[in-house]
């Protein structure tokens, strides 16, 4: 019978740990994972609801005629808008980077909120400084529809 040396046992116990390290490590890669995938899904809840609350607390003054505003509300509108087009950026910036799936960015919902003239005025004078990707993608398939 051939006798396994002491240097010979602590190698392959060190073999036997490594292996061990990379299983458990693996497992907590993919809790990880499924816990990012968790937070990324809470944070696009969260900008779809405020987008929405906001449009719903100043549906009034959406609905108000352009000349018939006060200032406050066409401030107020201006603020709604600037806020719109910034979370249609970000959700367009995230679906770019692979982080929102293919079917996060509804499109009816991005053509219903374009109808708001204000936020058609806001693309417009801004669209020198946007992402010219996400200008060509706004035209596409929201303006020339």
């Amino acid at each position: 019978m051939k006798k396994i040396d002491l240097g010979q046992s602590i190698s392959i116990l060190a073999n036997l740990g490594v292996i061990a390290g990379i299983v458990f490590l693996a497992f907590e890669l993919r809790q990880n994972n499924e816990l990012l995938i968790a937070q990324t899904s809470y944070a696009q809840f969260n900008v779809e609801q405020q987008r929405r609350m906001l449009r719903m607390q100043e549906s009034e003054t959406i609905m108000t005629p352009p000349d018939s505003r006060t200032r406050a509300q066409g401030l107020r509108l201006e603020l709604l808008n600037n806020h719109t087009l910034d979370s249609f950026i970000w959700q367009f910036r995230e679906y770019q980077a692979g982080r929102l799936p293919d079917d996060f960015i509804d499109l009816r919902i991005w053509q219903d909120v374009w109808t708001t003239r204000g936020l058609r005025d806001l693309f417009e004078e801004d669209r020198q400084r946007l992402d010219p990707e996400f200008v060509q993608f706004v035209e596409e398939n929201i303006l020339n529809r």
